[in-house]
């Protein structure tokens, strides 16, 4: 007897599996992806508030105007280095880690070129 399921198509599962192990073969490249898409949003938001931006973040806008723009890089050590303890403590979680900071970084990066150009 013949079980369709596995022999046609593939469950969800296993196409999330293969698409996993897939991404872990390029998690070095994955990091690089979001330290890029950091120090772009980096430079993008200073050129975007030295142009007469407003920052978006009403967070990252009050600090801003109370401790200057080096919060901004501080902010994103923090985050780079708890996205490191992460990828250190659950190692099965690897390729997802960066992806998740690179996919709103991108975001904020497109946003702000998209104001400045």
């Amino acid at each position: 007897m013949i079980d369709r399921e596995t022999h046609f198509a593939p469950s969800a599962r296993t196409w999330m599996e293969h698409r996993y192990a897939e991404l872990a073969t390029v998690e070095l490249e994955l990091w690089l992806i979001a330290l890029a898409t950091l120090t772009l949003d980096v430079v993008l938001t200073y050129i975007g508030l030295r142009s007469g931006l407003m920052e978006g973040n009403p967070i990252m806008g009050y600090a801003f105007e109370h401790v200057g723009f080096a919060v901004l890089g501080l902010t994103k050590v923090v985050v780079l280095g708890t996205a490191g303890l992460a990828r250190e403590f659950r190692p099965e979680y690897g390729p997802i880690i960066p992806l998740g900071l690179a996919i709103p970084w991108l975001f904020a990066s497109v946003v702000n070129y998209t104001l400045l150009f």
